[in-house]
C-alpha cells in the first residue's frame, strides 16, 4: 500500500508546512494531488514577504526538499484545516546518525537527466524519473559514508563480526523518509544493490527499460524489418493481426513469441516510417513534413489567392417533375468563388452560382479586374495569383494573363492556401453571429457544438428565401465585408509604386467572347451581331481604313458594350475559320445621330464635327501622299530622259496638265494675268485702307454732334 506524503515537517527545530499542500496549481508551480487549494502560490509568497502578513516563510524548495511555510504563522483556519485532513502533526524527534549524513547529489542528477536511450538513442528520461534516481543515488551515498563509518566505530568496541551492519542500515534506510526512494527493503537485497551500486556507479539504478535497446524478444534487424512492413501495409493491420502475422514467421525461424504489447510499442517507436503507408503521401505532407511559416503581404496586389466556398445557406427551390408536379427542395445550397487579397482579407472579386466551374472562376476574376477599375480607375493586375489545380490546364491561360506570375497549389497541399480559414471566419460572423435563419452551419467535421437545430430549420424551412434571395444575402455580406476594409487596401496600393495595368486589348482576349462570324470595315462602320442584335463600331484610328479589304473577328464584354476588341481573321461566308491576330483595333461603338432637327441634342453638333474633322483629316492625308509620290517620280523621270514620253503622260504640272511645251507656255501666260491681277488687288486694297485711316482721323478731329444740336 502505497504511503500518503505528510503536509508537515521539521526544519531548524521548528515545524513547517509544504507549501504543495496549501496552494492551486498554475503555470509555474503544482500543487500536491492532496492539496487544499487555500491560496495561489503568488498571493502566499507576497504575504510571506510582506511585514503585515503572518506568514513566515521556513525554507525554500530545493532539490530534494520542499518549501516550507511556517506552521505556526499560518492563520488559524488553515492549520485547522490541514490537522482535519492530515492528523496531528509528529511530535519532532531527533535526527538520526543516517538522517544527518544525508547529502543530495547534484552529480547524479545532471547524469540522468543526461541520460538517453531508445532506438536511437534520442529519448530521455522522465522528470519524476530523474528525481527518483537522484534520490535513490543520494541514498546510496549516504549508505556508503555510513557503513565506513559504523565499520569503524565497531571495530573500535572490538564488535567486529558479531555486528550485522546490513541488517542496520536496512532498518535505517526503511526509517528515512527525508526523500522518497525506492531501493529494497529487505537487508540482502539492499547488500546487492549497494555492490552493484560500487561495481557499474549511476548505471546501475536506471531500468532496463530505458537502456539503449530493449533487448527483449525483437533482436536483430530481420526481426524488425518484418514488424516494420507490417505496420507499415495500407491495411493498417491491428496489433493482433501483425502479432499473427510475425508469429507465423517467428515459428519458422525459432524467433521468440510476441505479444500485442511489443507491437503496441514499436508502432510508436516507428510511427515517423510506417505513417505513408498507414494514410498515404498526402497525409504524410500534412501530418509529418516539416511546414513553411510564411507573413503577410507587405501591400496590397501583391498577392491574390481564390478558391469557392460552399455557402452555409439554405434556399428553396421549386421544379416540375417528371410527371408535371410542383416539387420544392430546402437543401439547395450556393458557391461562391472568391478572390481574396491576404495583405488585409480584401474580398477583391467574387462571383456567385449553383456549383464551382471554369465559367464561374472567369466571372470571377473579371469581377476582381473591374473592381480595380473601380477603385483605382483603371485595371490593375496582381503581382501574384494562387489558386488550387482545379481545371488547371483549362484555366492556366486565363490565370496567367490575369497576374504578372501564377503559383498554382502544391498538388493536395491545401495548407498552402490562407482563403479557407478566411472562409470559416467570414461564415461565422456574417451568418452565425447574425442569427441568419436559413443558416446551415458549420461543416460536418466542425465541433457538434456549432451545429444547428436541425429540427428548428426543417420547422422554418419555408420562410427560407429562394435563390435571387440567397444570393442577395452573400453579395451583402461581402459588400459588408469590403466597407470594413476598403480604406485599408485602396491606401496601401495608391502608395505602392510598381503597379501593372491591364489593357482593354488583354481584356477583351481574356474575359470577352466572340460572335463567332467576321466582318469588313465598310462606310458606316464595322457592323456585327451581338447578342442578336446588329451594332455600328469605328474609330477615329486612320490606320484602320488602310485595311478595309480585311475580315475581322470581334471580341466584346457582355457587360460593356461600348467598345469591342476586332483581330484580323479568316472567314468563310461569314463565318469565322481562324483567328490571324497580325492586327489588332479598339473600336467605339458609333454615335447615333438623330434623322429630324428637332430631335438633336447636345452633343450631337460636337459628334458630327469630329467625324468632319476626321474626314478633313483623311483628304490632306491622301492629298499629301499624292504630292509626295510625284516628288519620288519626277526624280526618277528627271534621271532617266528616255521616259521623258512617259513622265509627260503621268505627271500633271500643279494646274493638272502636263508638262509640254504648250501647256508650258499656257501656263507662263496665265501665270502672268494671275500677276496683274493680283497687283490690281493689292492696289485697291491699300486705297482702302488709306481712306479708311482718313475717315478715322477725321472723327477724331471734328465733333459732328456740336454741329447736329446746333
Amino acid at each position: 500500500m502505497e504511503k500518503k506524503e505528510s503536509p508537515f515537517e521539521y526544519h531548524n527545530d521548528k515545524l513547517g508546512a509544504k507549501i504543495k499542500f496549501l496552494i492551486k496549481s498554475d503555470k509555474l508551480v503544482s500543487s500536491d494531488e492532496q492539496s487544499l487549494k487555500l491560496i495561489s502560490y503568488r498571493a502566499l509568497y507576497g504575504r510571506m514577504k510582506s511585514k503585515t502578513q503572518p506568514e513566515r516563510e521556513l525554507r525554500r524548495a530545493s532539490l530534494g526538499f520542499d518549501a516550507l511555510v511556517e506552521f505556526d504563522s499560518l492563520v488559524q483556519e488553515w492549520r485547522d484545516a490541514l490537522v482535519f485532513k492530515f492528523g496531528k502533526p509528529a511530535e519532532k524527534t531527533r535526527a538520526s546518525f543516517f538522517e544527518k549524513h544525508y547529502v543530495s547529489d547534484r552529480k547524479a542528477f545532471d547524469f540522468f537527466a543526461a541520460h538517453r536511450y531508445g532506438e536511437d538513442n534520442n529519448k530521455k528520461l522522465s522528470p519524476d524519473t530523474i528525481e527518483l534516481y537522484t534520490y535513490n543515488a543520494s541514498v546510496l551515498n549516504t549508505i556508503l559514508e555510513v557503513r565506513q563509518k559504523r565499520k569503524l566505530y565497531a571495530k573500535s568496541l572490538g564488535l567486529t563480526g558479531q555486528f550485522d551492519i546490513w541488517q542496520s542500515l536496512s532498518n535505517d534506510i526503511n526509517a528515512f523518509q527525508l526523500v522518497n526512494h525506492d531501493l529494497p527493503t529487505t537487508k540482502d537485497s539492499l547488500r546487492h544493490k549497494v555492490n552493484r551500486y560500487i561495481k557499474e556507479g549511476y548505471s546501475s539504478i536506471i531500468s532496463k527499460k530505458f537502456g539503449t535497446r530493449n533487448a527483449a524478444k525483437v533482436k536483430d534487424d530481420q526481426q524488425s524489418a518484418l514488424i516494420e512492413v507490417l505496420l507499415g501495409k495500407h491495411q493498417n493491420l491491428n496489433n493482433e493481426q501483425i502479432v499473427r502475422h510475425y508469429n507465423n514467421v517467428a515459428g519458422v525461424f525459432g524467433w521468440k513469441l510476441i505479444d500485442a504489447g511489443v507491437i503496441a510499442n514499436k508502432r510508436k517507436e516507428l510511427d515517423l516510417f510506417v505513417f505513408a503507408g498507414q494514410h498515404g503521401e498526402t497525409d504524410l505532407m500534412h501530418e509529418k513534413h516539416m511546414q513553411i511559416k510564411r507573413s503577410k503581404p507587405s501591400a496590397a496586389m501583391l498577392y491574390w489567392t481564390m478558391d469557392g466556398w460552399d455557402a452555409e445557406l439554405l434556399y428553396q427551390k421549386t421544379t416540375i417533375d417528371r410527371n408535371g408536379n410542383s416539387v420544392t427542395t430546402y437543401h439547395n445550397r450556393l458557391t461562391a468563388v472568391m478572390i481574396v487579397d491576404p495583405f488585409n482579407y480584401y474580398i477583391v472579386g467574387y462571383a456567385i452560382g449553383e456549383k464551382e466551374s471554369p465559367t464561374l472562376i472567369r466571372q470571377a476574376l473579371k469581377n476582381a479586374l473591374k473592381h480595380t477599375e473601380e477603385l483605382f480607375g483603371s485595371k490593375y493586375k496582381p503581382y501574384e495569383l494562387q489558386t488550387d489545380r482545379y481545371q488547371i490546364k483549362n484555366l492556366t491561360p486565363t490565370y496567367e494573363a490575369t497576374a504578372l506570375h501564377f503559383t498554382p497549389a502544391k498538388v493536395k497541399n491545401k495548407k498552402s492556401k490562407v482563403i479557407e480559414p478566411f472562409f470559416d471566419k467570414f461564415n461565422e460572423k456574417h451568418f452565425q453571429e447574425q442569427m441568419v435563419l436559413n443558416w446551415s452551419g458549420h461543416n460536418v467535421t466542425a465541433n457538434i457544438e456549432n451545429q444547428v437545430n436541425d429540427d428548428y430549420l426543417a420547422k422554418h424551412r419555408h420562410l427560407f428565401p429562394d435563390k435571387h434571395g440567397c444570393i442577395k444575402q452573400i453579395v451583402e455580406a461581402i459588400e459588408n465585408e469590403r466597407a470594413e476594409k476598403v480604406h485599408g487596401f485602396v491606401d496601401s496600393f495608391l502608395s505602392f509604386e510598381e503597379k501593372t495595368e491591364m489593357s482593354l486589348n488583354q481584356f477583351l482576349r481574356t474575359y470577352g467572347q466572340i460572335t463567332g462570324h467576321t466582318n469588313k470595315m465598310k462606310g458606316n462602320g464595322l457592323t456585327p451581331t451581338i447578342e442578336g442584335q446588329e451594332r455600328a463600331y469605328d474609330t477615329f484610328d486612320m490606320n484602320f481604313r488602310k485595311y478595309m479589304h480585311e475580315d475581322w473577328m470581334v471580341f466584346y464584354d457582355t457587360d460593356d458594350l461600348s467598345q469591342i476588341l476586332v483581330s484580323n481573321a479568316k472567314g468563310r461566308d461569314g463565318r469565322l475559320i481562324e483567328e490571324i491576330g497580325t492586327m489588332e483595333f479598339i473600336l467605339q461603338e458609333k454615335y447615333i445621330q438623330p434623322m429630324a432637327l428637332y430631335d438633336q441634342q447636345k452633343g450631337d453638333t460636337q459628334q458630327r464635327q469630329l467625324v468632319y474633322d476626321y474626314n478633313r483629316r483623311m483628304n490632306n492625308e491622301i492629298i499629301l501622299r499624292g504630292a509626295q509620290q510625284r516628288e519620288v517620280l519626277e526624280d526618277l523621270f528627271d534621271s532617266n530622259p528616255q521616259l521623258d514620253t512617259l513622265k509627260k503622260l503621268i505627271i500633271p504640272d500643279s494646274l493638272g496638265q502636263h508638262k509640254d511645251q504648250k501647256a508650258t507656255e499656257r501656263l507662263r501666260k496665265a501665270t502672268e494675268r494671275i500677276a496683274v491681277k493680283q497687283e490690281k488687288r493689292e492696289k485697291v486694297l491699300e486705297e482702302s485702307s488709306w481712306q479708311e485711316a482718313q475717315t478715322n482721323y477725321l472723327k477724331e478731329k471734328v465733333n459732328l454732334n456740336k454741329y447736329t444740336n446746333l
